[in-house]
Parts: structure tokens; C-alpha cells; sequence
């Protein structure tokens, strides 16, 4: 006989938010990652995401994806780089996003 695999959990209601501000909390960088920003001089007491950490989530209906609010992280996206859209986490009915370095359509027209 085949075991069905479970469904992801859906959180909802007010849990929801309590759920995000923890997952926020969790993944906030590495200090080694602030000390070398701090450095550098790209950050005045705020955190650097790194690039796996995520920037924020939009947070969704469920059903129609219908972004219902944006939650940020509690740290900020390096100077050369922008928080963009890069998954969609089911568990908790968000898009994630992380810091990214964005292509823009004259940086492509210049390559070629």
C-alpha cells in the first residue's frame, strides 16, 4: 500500500504574520557578513542579506494569489543590489524575495 505525502500546512489568520516575523528572525545574516559591510562602510546599524537570506515576502491569498501585504526583512539589500521576486514559499502562501542584481534592458543591448 502507497502513503500519501502530507500537504504542505497552510498558516492562516494571525498566526500567518506571527509565522513570517519568526522565519524573518531566523534567517537574518551572518554576523561575519555585517562586520565585513560595516567595513566597507554599505551599512549604518542595519543588517546586509546576504543572497540566500531572504529580503521580504509578499505575502498571498492562498487560493487567488492576491498579494495581500509585503513583509520586510529585518535586513537590507547591499547598494548594488535589489530585494526581486525569486520563489514561492507554499508553506506560509508567500513569494520570496532576495537580493539580486537586476538586469536592465540597456545593460543587455550594451553586450551585444
Amino acid at each position: 500500500m502507497r502513503r500519501r505525502r502530507p500537504k504542505p500546512r497552510q498558516i492562516r489568520g494571525p498566526q500567518r504574520g506571527k509565522t513570517l516575523a519568526r522565519l524573518a528572525r531566523s534567517v537574518a545574516p551572518s554576523d561575519t557578513t555585517n562586520a565585513a559591510a560595516a567595513a566597507t562602510g554599505e551599512m549604518d546599524d542595519q543588517k546586509v542579506c546576504h543572497s540566500t537570506t531572504p529580503c521580504g515576502w509578499a505575502v498571498y491569498v492562498p487560493f487567488t494569489r492576491r498579494v495581500d501585504y509585503f513583509m520586510k526583512n529585518t535586513c537590507e539589500c547591499p547598494k548594488d543590489r535589489e530585494c526581486l521576486r525569486t520563489d514561492d514559499d507554499l508553506s506560509v502562501s508567500a513569494y520570496v524575495y532576495r537580493c539580486r542584481t537586476a538586469e536592465r534592458p540597456q545593460d543587455l543591448q550594451e553586450d551585444s
